[in-house]
């Protein structure tokens, strides 16, 4: 049986399966994690992400702003201002508290 956790559908264990049976007039049976994944991929969502998945990816047909050509987005000096920048807000900001603790340091 499935189990809703935070959202998120998850296969519960032999033990908590019981307590998720909806079907009150039939005896409690435990259904193993094979049978259901069986059961997902012969329903028609499971067929659809199926065919989905085994599709290979097109590249010619997206846009070429889409795709990556580089290993980073941004060059190591540029995320070292970008970080330093940050840094220098966060320091304008709280300012005092800076002084308060260098002060209280001495």
């Amino acid at each position: 049986m499935l189990g809703k956790v935070q959202n998120e559908w998850q296969v519960t264990s032999r033990k908590d399966q019981e307590q998720y049976w909806a079907d009150q007039r039939t005896p409690y049976r435990y259904v193993p994690v094979a049978t259901i994944a069986d059961a997902f991929k012969e329903f028609e969502v499971g067929r659809d992400l199926t065919n989905y998945l085994n599709t290979s990816f097109n590249k010619a047909d997206s846009h070429p702003a889409a795709l990556v050509h580089d290993k980073f987005a941004l060059s190591r000096w540029e995320l070292f201002k970008a970080c330093t920048a940050r840094e220098m807000l966060l320091i304008k900001r709280n300012r005092f508290l800076y002084i308060f603790r260098t002060c209280q340091v001495r």
